[in-house]
């Protein structure tokens, strides 16, 4: 009896250690400067209009940069960097941030504790500047759409919509308009808007819904420009998604969300709600959308008719890609359908548009990426093994795509006819835990600004513990700087203008994760969180550096067949975007650099300068 007793004593206390080994906290590694990037620009850029409302991409536009959902920014992220602030930590924030070029930061929170759609905050220290109401739609408004305004009241507007109204305002909070959508809803829980885009060929803001309808309004007066309301042909997406997390995941996410945010009018609770949103499970609708300012053109990833599935049930069972075109039609405009791609099995991607509008990526939950025509004539899928998470990032540059699932960011070729998988990212931020993609891409300069988390896995669960954001290689993918992070999101990776992070909280993976294992887990929080750079020699150069290798493209292009002026003008843009980065991180140091002859210069000597503090 006594031996049976000291082997339960033995195996009781291996199990404790064990655990207490499985829920140790998460300590990233230290990253070292690599010396700068070997990736470089080959060839002519792809790029498209540039319209004159459309603001310069040194940071995030609207939802995924610009209108087109390329997910690209001109600038640099800066590959060290540390915590400025945290605020509004009781708001649940699933989409967004956008800035301005005062750096201004604006959100619309999912079932504010407070009347308000839209929050500004203050870039110094997270402060709120002004707000917007809800007015009864409470259920989030996508991220806000900034424009350029030149000629108007103020050099930018702001412009938001929730289901039933829209506004135009300057950065100061200065109402410009304030409309109705058009739309109308009889039921409390109204609809979720995605936020506002752009078609400039008529001059008109459109919002899409997520039950599939559309308004679109004139951007210089909010007057309703449809003859008629618009719906997609589709009907609601099951109510749950094949890769849906356990049943007993689920309720516990639940209820540490409720604790921490209040209960919120959602079936099941907080958790399980935007699971399936991002799976795409429930809604006809699921993510932004995209317009190609080439041509007009809006693309929708959307649900197929009831019907195409085979039964005409009330859930449509396929996903489908609208192409959609406005047209006059008397002194108002009407919404047609250009063209329609069904796949099999929903999505929770958003359609991405090349800056020259002649391919569209999208993605299906059986884990393809497809690249398909303007009129959504398929070209070519490749797979790579798991449903990929919100949109394709693409770059202007060397036919670049970047996807992520829901553990692995992918780098893809557009080989033109085919699709090809350059590399798979070397998540190693984390030596002792499994490292994972924690959300959207974004391209920049000098690498892919990502979002890495520790997890555990129990079965098919993975379960995030701490999560932070970093830079990757563009050519290897290999992790280039990490900065620890507060908290998650589910919207995008967010680069300021200065080649910090902002990140709207939206916690998922980490409700689970703290339900389970406790106070092993950092606390939950809401709100934004604003990570600014810590070593501004290093992204001086690294701004420096990037404009430098565009400035040799430029030379080995200058000659060459379709390197025009559309070409050079993005070019030197981004050359400028740059230079003022570095201008103004130099500008928080002591380092004293000869004034700017070339970007060549400033790359060379502030890496001779990085280089010799580095040498021992």
């Amino acid at each position: 009896m006594k031996k049976l007793f000291a082997i339960v004593v033995i195996l009781a206390f291996a199990a404790f250690l064990g655990w207490k080994q499985f829920t140790q906290a998460p300590v990233p590694r230290q990253i070292a400067d690599d010396r700068g990037t070997q990736w470089l620009p080959i060839g002519n850029p792809t790029v498209g209009v540039l319209d004159e409302h459309i603001a310069t991409p040194i940071t995030f536009r609207t939802m995924h940069v610009g209108l087109n959902n390329s997910d690209q920014l001109w600038i640099a992220t800066a590959p060290e960097q540390e915590l400025a602030w945290i605020a509004e930590q009781d708001m649940y924030i699933p989409e967004g941030p956008t800035m301005d070029n005062l750096g201004q930061i604006y959100f619309s929170p999912l079932y504010p504790p407070e009347d308000v759609s839209l929050v500004v905050l203050d870039p110094k220290d997270g402060k709120r500047l002004w707000s917007l109401p809800h007015k009864g739609d409470n259920r989030g408004a996508g991220a806000p759409l900034i424009l350029d305004t030149p000629g108007g009241t103020a050099p930018q507007t702001i412009y938001h919509a929730t289901y039933h109204w829209a506004w135009a305002v300057t950065p100061q909070g200065d109402v410009l308009w304030h409309k109705p959508t058009g739309l109308r809803y009889d039921d409390d829980d109204v609809p979720h808007a995605w936020g506002v885009n752009y078609i400039p060929q008529f001059d008109a803001l459109t919002v899409v819904t997520g039950n599939g309808e559309m308004a679109v309004l004139a951007r210089a007066t909010g007057e309703t420009l449809l003859a008629e309301p618009f719906a997609l042909p589709g009907q609601p997406a099951a109510e749950s998604a094949r890769h849906m997390p356990a049943e007993w995941v689920l309720q516990r996410g639940d209820k540490l969300a409720e604790q921490h945010f209040g209960k919120m009018p959602v079936n099941d609770g907080l958790f399980s709600a935007m699971v399936r949103i991002i799976y795409g499970a429930g809604s006809e609708v699921s993510n932004f959308y995209a317009v190609d300012p080439n041509s007009g053109r809006m693309f929708v990833a959307a649900t197929a008719p009831d019907d195409e599935d085979g039964s005409e049930d009330g859930v449509s069972a396929n996903g489908a890609l609208y192409a959609l075109d406005l047209a006059k039609k008397g002194e108002q405009l009407s919404v047609n359908i250009a063209a329609r791609y069904d796949f099999e099995g929903g999505t929770g991607s958003t359609p991405t548009v090349s800056n020259d509008g002649q391919r569209l990526y999208i993605t299906d939950e059986n884990g393809n990426v497809m690249a398909l025509d303007r009129d959504l004539n398929e070209i070519w899928r490749i797979n790579v093994g798991e449903q990929v998470a919100a949109s394709v990032a693409v770059s202007a540059d060397n036919q670049e795509l970047y996807v992520v699932t829901r553990k692995d960011i992918f780098k893809l070729w557009d080989r033109g006819d085919h699709g090809e998988r350059a590399w798979r990212a070397q998540l190693d931020v984390f030596p002792d835990h499994i490292n994972i993609n924690t959300l959207t891409p974004t391209i920049t300069a000098n690498g892919i600004a990502v979002a890495i988390g520790a997890s555990r896995e129990l079965g098919d669960n993975s379960l995030l513990m701490e999560n932070g954001f970093g830079l990757l290689d563009r050519e290897t993918g290999k992790v280039r700087g990490y900065v620890p992070g507060v908290e998650e999101g589910i919207a995008v990776t967010v680069v300021a203008a200065d080649g910090g992070f902002t990140i709207a909280h939206s916690p998922v993976r980490r409700l689970a994760s703290k339900a389970i294992f406790g106070d092993a887990i950092s606390p939950i929080t809401g709100g934004v969180s604003r990570y600014k750079p810590s070593n501004y020699p290093r992204l001086a150069r690294e701004a420096s550096c990037a404009a430098a290798a565009i400035v040799a493209r430029q030379s080995t292009q200058q000659n060459a067949p379709g390197y025009g002026n559309a070409a050079q003008q993005w070019d030197n843009k981004q050359v400028q975007a740059l230079m003022t980065q570095a201008a103004a991180a130099i500008s928080h140091s002591d380092v004293q650099v000869p004034p700017i002859t070339t970007p060549q210069l400033w790359c060379d000597q502030l890496g001779a300068l990085q280089d010799s503090k580095q040498t021992p």
